[in-house]
């Protein structure tokens, strides 16, 4: 047991990088459990359709992720608001891949909201480097004190620079939200 446990640690240090052009398309229910995810999803991460559906979405998370990012992500996609974040995921084989994912909330007719559909392409090395750290600054606040107070962390440190979390993101990315084709295709998604 200790050895394939050694053996996916050292599997947790390969990086891969998704090509430019590539895709990675998920749709969740409202708690986050997967309910669609298109092929370029299976591949990068290495399941099988079968594997993922109705698995929460956090199986694709990597450890060195702070709860205190996906405590503001839920915050707003709960308010029907779209946002955009840079995440750190894990595949099925151990490796990690960092994208920058724009998640939006999908509504019925009576602008109630229906489900979550996220879309993302690799991030940037630029983007990496600058959010590697902090990451790491959060993930540690929250194994010494707790989420709150990360996320107090987080918010002195925007607002040390001025910004809010949606802002700091448009800068850190040059204002790179991306269209993408499930933009327009977004009425076959939801059937």
């Amino acid at each position: 047991v200790e050895a394939s446990l050694m053996s996916k640690l050292r599997k947790v240090k390969h990086e891969i990088k998704c090509a430019t052009q590539q895709v990675i398309v998920s749709r969740t229910d409202l708690e986050g459990n997967i309910v669609y995810c298109n092929p370029t999803f299976l591949e990068v991460n290495s399941f099988r359709s079968s594997e993922i559906m109705k698995q929460p979405h956090s199986i694709v998370r990597h450890p060195d992720m702070p709860k205190t990012i996906f405590r503001i992500i839920w915050s707003i996609i709960e308010q029907g608001m779209p946002i955009q974040a840079v995440i750190k995921n894990q595949t099925n084989r151990g490796e990690y891949y960092w994208i920058l994912m724009n998640i939006k909330p999908q509504k019925d007719r009576d602008n109630k909201v229906i489900s979550y559909v996220s879309y993302a392409k690799q991030a940037p090395d630029a983007v990496i480097k600058k959010i590697e750290p902090l990451y790491r600054i959060l993930s540690e606040i929250e194994y010494e004190v707790d989420v709150d107070t990360a996320l107090q962390y987080l918010e002195s440190h925007l607002a040390e620079e001025g910004m809010n979390y949606a802002q700091y993101m448009k800068h850190l990315t040059k204002n790179r939200e991306f269209r993408c084709l499930c933009d327009f295709i977004k009425h076959s998604v939801l059937r």
